[in-house]
């Protein structure tokens, strides 16, 4: 642990997680405003589901910390009990119809700001790269172009869903090239485990994702994005052009 680098990353991650619980509050806190909930149900609701996904990072985070995921020579690899989860979940609220009639309510520039995070993330794996924990394919010096999407997050916001200028198409478009990007690492990400999966015979192999707190990568970053952006994309499906209303900015 003498390498400044590893204890960066560690700090960075739990930050970055603190900070996301906070942006999912006020999301569904505005969601909930718009949904006609009061302002003491909405705060009640949105910290509820807050300290629902804080109850799943502990899960995970001390399953971690046992050792529980640094076995990958298991099938299927242990990460995937930590990743399954809250993708299932995803899928199921996708198709859920009371959930889709709630989305509509989600302010619709906040299912895209929120992937911003995901700059601190290819952060966090370069640094990971300069301490000799993360294999170089998996940052965007590499073959990890996900920091694109980061970077754009903000600017497709305010471009899409401008005042008096819905660009549905766009919109979606933007979304899939930020679920292409995200598939994209995941593979690279899979193919450098040390597993049977693996094709990237470079050290280090992408084994510290097992590991406290690193484990929350896979477990809630990956998954959180994939949610954002097909909640996004229901999102624009649902809601017509005509019929939208820009209480959904606010």
């Amino acid at each position: 642990m003498s390498n400044p680098f590893i204890p960066l990353t560690q700090i960075l991650i739990i930050l970055l997680v603190v900070g996301m619980l906070w942006l999912t509050q006020i999301g569904f806190y505005k969601a909930l405003r718009n949904y006609g909930k009061t302002v003491d149900q909405s705060r009640k609701i949105s910290w509820y589901i807050v300290l629902g996904i804080f109850l799943w990072l502990s899960i995970i985070g001390l399953t971690a910390i046992f050792g529980f995921f640094q076995n990958f020579e298991v099938l299927p690899p242990r990460i995937f009990f930590a990743v399954a989860p809250s993708v299932a979940l995803t899928i199921f609220l996708l198709f859920s119809k009371p959930f889709g009639r709630f989305l509509k309510t989600v302010p619709s520039t906040w299912l895209v700001y929120v992937q911003s995070f995901r700059i601190v993330v290819e952060i966090i794996l370069w640094l990971g790269f300069m301490g000799g924990i993360v294999p170089f394919q998996m940052t965007f010096e590499g073959f990890n172009y996900d920091i694109v999407v980061g970077l754009t997050a903000f600017l497709a916001g305010n471009i899409f869903f401008r005042k008096n200028r819905f660009r549905r198409f766009e919109a979606i478009l933007w979304n899939v090239f930020g679920l292409a990007l995200l598939i994209n690492i995941v593979v690279v990400s899979i193919l450098s485990t040390p597993s049977i999966f693996r094709v990237f015979m470079n050290a280090p192999a992408n084994e510290i994702i097992a590991y406290f707190p690193y484990i929350w990568i896979p477990g809630f970053f990956v998954p959180y994005a994939f949610a954002m952006h097909l909640f996004s994309l229901k999102q624009l499906i649902l809601i017509r052009e005509n019929e939208r209303t820009f209480t959904l900015k606010r």
